[in-house]
């Protein structure tokens, strides 16, 4: 691991709760990239990710004050979270 980041989110902040079809689930800000390059906020239902179909992208709230990336130290910035390739949103 290269770099972890963390920042402070606001009262109001809503996280994606993407919920996949063989079981994976993860909960991130919109604007996090999948390892694709597209934002979580843009799945929607039927939508293949990491080849299984999403079942559910909802917005929920979130309610724990802080959120967090990693920049790993290989080469494409690329990082699973509950299963689900990420990339990271941390220059190198």
């Amino acid at each position: 691991m290269i770099l972890i980041g963390s920042m402070t989110a606001p009262a109001d902040h809503v996280v994606v709760h993407l919920v996949l079809a063989d079981g994976r689930e993860l909960f991130a800000s919109p604007g996090h990239p999948l390892a694709d390059g597209r934002a979580i906020g843009a799945i929607t239902p039927g939508d293949i990710v990491d080849g299984a179909v999403a079942t559910s992208a909802d917005l929920v709230p979130y309610g724990s004050g802080t959120t967090f990336d990693l920049l790993p130290s290989g080469p494409t910035g690329h990082y699973w979270a509950e299963g689900i390739p990420l990339a990271s949103t941390l220059g190198r």
